[in-house]
């Protein structure tokens, strides 16, 4: 289905009139106002879009290499081995 705009052009030529520019323009300033008023939707659904939450095991303040490495330190065999 034609917009509205197309009809006016189609309408105006049969019609005889030699300048379309007005029907044209008012034509493409309809499209852009669509184009940017659905790009401003898409954008606003990005930047108001709820963050994902951070799990407690992979929180940056203590990394999960961190926590095994100081464990296996204090599991060390410190016994009295030689004797004096």
């Amino acid at each position: 289905m034609p917009t509205e705009y197309a009809s006016d052009i189609v309408n105006a030529i049969f019609a005889g009139k030699k300048d379309l520019s007005t029907y044209v323009d008012d034509g493409m300033k309809q499209l852009a106002m669509n184009a940017i008023d659905a790009k401003k939707k898409e954008v606003g659904a990005k930047m108001f879009a709820p963050e994902p939450e951070e799990s407690e095991e992979e929180s940056p303040e203590t990394p999960a290499a961190e926590t095994e490495t100081e464990t296996e330190e204090e599991q060390t065999d410190e016994t009295d081995q030689g004797g004096d």
